[in-house]
């Protein structure tokens, strides 16, 4: 990706999402690294939904994503490209 590309998705990012759902986002990556030792650049529910789609996912995992369902639907498979 060329860097002028890089730098107009860094500035929609910041039009498009407010700065507490910036910082939410970061700290659920943050912890996407810490307890499930996961990339840097995606979120629990990316990682978790990833898991599910290969076949790989613990029960408590699929749990996660059970909860997280009743705020969007197949939120954890909605995630994987985050």
């Amino acid at each position: 990706m060329e860097l002028k590309e890089l730098y107009k998705k860094f500035d929609r990012d910041v039009e498009k999402r407010s700065r507490l759902l910036r910082l939410l986002l970061s700290i659920d990556q943050f912890f996407n690294v810490l307890i499930w030792n996961g990339s840097q650049d995606q979120t629990i529910s990316g990682h978790i939904g990833r898991k599910i789609s290969e076949g790989r996912a613990l029960w408590v995992e699929k749990f996660i994503c059970k909860l997280l369902r009743k705020l969007e639907s197949k939120h954890c498979l909605k995630s994987r490209g985050e």
